[in-house]
């Protein structure tokens, strides 16, 4: 299934060149009222991270004028499955203090297991689970929304004694208010846990979830992510011009596919004479 993504010419020349796509904390996303909602007084938003996407195929003129600018915009396609996948081995690779059994097919590359008091989520690839990929859901009252999931889940927590650490915060990424519901969105969504390490305990490795951690809104120490794509993903990558794109600015596009995604196609916008984005 193809999906489509509206963004400007500079954040299409850095995808291209660094074959990534970028994941930005929740609290710095446009609508103000997802980095704010918060439970027990916590503000899960700065250990979530997104990236935004349509399954609609039809041009949306308000999201070529949100996120593509009033000129040099772009809405790049690709197929769902599109992020590299990296094989975690048993034998040289710690998870959270306990040893992985097999091998496994994972989002993170192993570098970012070398940390024991940082935790990626989701671990294993699936993109058809609701985890790491997602509709949003748009609703009336989104505080209500969550409020009523965490109630229905509650008994289950508090059974584990894990008020905080046991709560999944991607669920702050899966709602939004229905005043954003033009926008149809889906959304990649990846989150960190900070963990903390175990008293008494001489292995650094063995770390558990940090309640205190959360308590106190420590930072993770970045604002993005960078997911890097398959090395074939850009031979079906479709790039759409914006509606009011410029000579120049065709040119820009055609010598960024001719350099990094020779197989790209470009098209002009159905919107073309249709409207001016300005």
């Amino acid at each position: 299934m193809r999906i489509y993504h509206y963004t400007s010419l500079e954040a299409l020349a850095l995808i291209l060149k660094n074959r990534t796509i970028r994941f930005n904390r929740l609290d710095k996303v446009d609508d103000l009222e997802e980095g704010n909602l918060e439970t027990g007084g916590v503000k899960f938003g700065k250990y979530v991270f997104v990236s935004c996407w349509t399954e609609e195929s039809k041009e949306n003129v308000p999201l070529w004028k949100m996120y593509g600018g009033d000129y040099g915009a772009v809405r790049i396609s690709l197929h769902k499955e599109m992020f590299k996948e990296y094989i975690i081995s048993a034998n040289n690779i710690k998870f959270t203090g306990l040893h992985l059994s097999g091998a496994h097919k994972t989002f993170f590359p192993p570098k970012i297991f070398i940390n024991p008091y940082l935790t990626p989520f989701p671990f294993y690839i699936n993109y058809n689970n609701d985890v790491f990929y997602k509709k949003i859901v748009y609703v009336d009252n989104v505080i209500s929304t969550i409020q009523e999931v965490h109630k229905k889940n509650k008994q289950k927590r508090l059974e584990k004694n894990q008020i905080l650490s046991d709560i999944d915060p991607s669920l702050y990424a899966s709602y939004k208010n229905k005043r954003w519901e033009f926008q149809n969105e889906s959304r990649f969504i990846i989150h960190f846990r900070l963990n903390k390490k175990i008293e008494g305990e001489n292995n650094p490795y063995l770390t558990f979830p940090s309640d205190e951690k959360i308590r106190n809104q420590e930072d993770l120490g970045f604002d993005f992510y960078d997911m890097h794509l398959k090395d074939e993903a850009f031979d079906t990558l479709e790039i759409t011009l914006s509606p009011s794109v410029t000579t120049g600015q065709e040119v820009i596009v055609e010598s960024l596919r001719k350099q990094y995604a020779p197989k790209a196609k470009i098209s002009q916008s159905s919107l073309a004479n249709l409207v001016q984005l300005k």
